[in-house]
């Protein structure tokens, strides 16, 4: 009777966790399941395109392989400010919740493992 008290109780906070998970990764609402929704934020359309022009800068550097941007307009963009900022993004993109909610759910499941295994 105790384990079960005890898996309830590891449930509850499982669930609790659960509702209070504010990652990046949102469940689309109508669409099939495996589908979901990732954003960004961003402080105005500015930024917005900051953001997307620095993945692009990024992708032409790796391309170019001499760090010089095709668009003349775009001469005095660096590779250490471009790189910074998809670094940034990237950072931005981890799912540090989920993943702090998953070893708090292994965490959890492994004790209630080696308690049933003891009671067995």
């Amino acid at each position: 009777m105790k384990t079960s008290k005890k898996k309830l109780k590891a449930f509850r906070d499982i669930y609790q966790l659960h509702q209070n998970l504010m990652g990046i990764l949102k469940q689309e609402s109508g669409t099939s399941l495996g589908y979901y929704k990732v954003s960004l934020e961003v402080r105005d359309n500015n930024d917005l395109m900051l953001n997307i022009g620095s993945l692009l800068e990024v992708c032409v550097f790796a391309l170019d392989g001499n760090g010089i941007l095709l668009s003349p307009r775009n001469q005095n963009v660096s590779k250490h400010d471009s790189v910074c900022r998809v670094l940034e993004l990237v950072i931005n993109l981890l799912p540090h919740s989920q993943m702090d909610f998953v070893d708090y759910v292994t965490d959890k499941l492994s004790g209630l493992e080696s308690e049933a295994i003891k009671s067995s």
